[in-house]
């Protein structure tokens, strides 16, 4: 199918929206990420195994101008499949929630923390650009403790006190 102009702004994708826009362009993107989807699920969280159909869709979805999520997905493939998923993986799992939000990304990284994505502060209340800027704490068997004895204290349970 022919291919229109790249859009300026990249979009999630699939939407509705695209489809009713431009419904050949959009089915082939579809086709092309499902191809990859099968392919990734029979790699065994190796996303290696799939770069030619990786290749393929990230240059059909940049013209269009649509994000498929290709850097989140294996991002997150490569943190859980590593000894780096024992932090958690954390960041790539939030780089994949947002990537995949149907209206687009609401936070987007920024410095340390993250931001409020530009155009999105009305899905947010006042004080959310606070939150949003701060970061996890450190993961740790001491950290849980902690915070672990401060919710048993707003619930009326004292340090030590064991209830079931």
């Amino acid at each position: 199918a022919a291919l229109a102009q790249p859009l300026r702004d990249p979009r999630p994708c699939l939407t509705r929206e695209l489809f009713a826009a431009r419904p050949s362009e959009m089915a082939d993107i579809a086709a092309k990420k499902s191809e990859w989807n099968a392919c990734l699920a029979k790699s065994k969280g190796a996303p290696s195994r799939c770069e030619k159909l990786e290749k393929e869709l990230a240059q059909m979805s940049k013209f269009a101008g649509v994000e498929c999520c290709i850097a989140e997905t294996v991002g997150l493939m490569r943190c859980t499949g590593s000894s780096k998923r024992t932090g958690g993986c954390a960041e790539e799992f939030l780089a994949m929630r947002e990537c995949n939000r149907a209206g687009g990304r609401e936070l987007v990284k920024d410095g340390a923390g993250y931001g409020i994505a530009p155009g999105k502060a009305g899905v947010f209340n006042g004080s959310a650009g606070m939150l949003v800027a701060s970061t996890p704490p450190a993961r740790s068997l001491q950290g849980m403790r902690e915070f672990g004895e401060d919710y048993a204290k707003t619930l009326g349970i004292a340090p030590g006190e064991v209830r079931f």
